[in-house]
């Protein structure tokens, strides 16, 4: 029986590299790099223009680029799910994704998968630009990250609140001590005392501090304003938070919270957001599976760039992935018209000071009330 003599090394080079050419203009299909490799120079052999199709894909690019009068090179870095992050020059984006040329290879990126986008020419800009000061609390955009190390960055920044009647979470958004925490955490108390957790190099102090003042509550919308005692603190400056200046937050979208939920400290769940306007008693609220317990009360609803989007307040134990999260726009408004709900000690159960009415004398007249005083 005759068998076939093994083909040379050129054709059997030539059949695989032509291969690897149909596989690599089916994968890029969807996003209509193929038909860019489809309209290069028929003449061209296979294994040319095999080992050349990245080149050929990012000249049909730059061409395309150049006659449009857009910049012939646009570098961008793209953040998947998970915080990994990819460099590499635009060749094509569309609803589906993004095409990047990484110089060694031609990668397409679900668009379902992408977190962030940004071009590399407008990053150290954007650096400078991301963080604002306003008043007692810090907004910004950050990068993306792992969510461990968002943990590590931001975790130190969340505290217990502790009263006679139970335990919650908080956290701080100021240099100044102030703290973020529930309403009903500190609802009808007067005394509040602190833990945080201090670092040092062997490891996590606990430090509990006592002399807690009680600036603002909003018991409508569940929010209490905290500040510590700048003096108790010895020079010790927690770790602030950044909370989320934009209304991206999307369903979907990765979300975690740190908290001390059944007072087990330093506790962190992950999950997902379930809705962003779901409405409970008038109120909006951000819908999550992530776990949130007793104790997880004040805490921080982190996104996957480290920005506080809303405060823990509510969830069901009974209920798996149940639970909800002040939406930090509403954090906003709060902080930024504390005036009207400052603290009353006298009156702990309400954040906001009444006139007394007009007092009605026997005859008739009408006498205000601050004439008594």
């Amino acid at each position: 029986m005759m068998t076939q003599p093994f083909p040379n090394a050129t054709v059997l080079r030539s059949l695989l590299i032509g291969a690897a050419a149909v596989t690599l203009t089916a994968t890029l299909a969807p996003f209509g790099v193929a038909d860019d490799i489809a309209r290069s120079d028929t003449s061209t052999d296979t294994a040319k223009l095999s080992a050349e199709n990245t080149e050929r894909v990012s000249t049909v690019r730059t061409a395309e680029t150049a006659i449009a009068g857009e910049p012939e090179i646009q570098i961008v870095s793209v953040t998947v799910r998970g915080g990994a992050k990819v460099t590499g020059e635009l060749l094509r984006e569309n609803d589906r994704g993004l095409v990047l040329d990484l110089g060694f290879d031609v990668v397409a990126i679900p668009r379902n998968q992408i977190l962030d986008v940004r071009r590399v020419s407008d990053s150290a800009e954007t650096e400078t630009n991301q963080i604002q000061t306003r008043d007692i609390y810090v907004t910004g955009r950050l990068e993306p990250a792992p969510v461990n190390k968002l943990v590590e960055r931001y975790g130190d920044a969340v505290l217990m609140v502790k009263t006679p009647s139970g335990l919650g979470s908080g956290f701080v958004i100021s240099d100044h001590g102030h703290i973020i925490t529930n309403y009903h955490v500190v609802e009808n108390e007067t005394k509040v005392t602190v833990t945080i957790f201090q670092p040092t190099p062997q490891g996590y102090q606990k430090r509990e501090l006592k002399r807690v003042r009680i600036i603002a509550v909003h018991p409508m919308r569940d929010l209490a304003l905290l500040q510590l005692d700048q003096e108790e603190l010895g020079g010790f400056q927690p770790r602030k938070v950044i909370i989320s200046s934009d209304s991206d937050l999307t369903v979907g979208d990765l979300v975690f919270a740190v908290g001390n939920p059944l007072g087990l400290e330093r506790s962190v769940t992950q999950g997902i957001v379930s809705s962003t306007t779901r409405t409970l008693g008038h109120l909006r609220f951000i819908q999550t599976d992530a776990s949130i317990n007793p104790g997880n009360s004040g805490g921080p609803l982190f996104n996957a760039r480290g920005e506080v989007v809303g405060v823990a307040c509510a969830g069901y134990s009974y209920f798996q992935g149940l639970a909800f999260g002040i939406p930090a726009s509403d954090l906003i408004d709060f902080l930024e018209n504390r005036d009207a709900y400052l603290y009353d000690p006298s009156r702990p159960q309400n954040g906001v000071v009444y006139l007394q009415p007009p007092i009605i004398r026997k005859d008739g007249a009408q006498q205000d009330s601050a004439a008594n005083r």
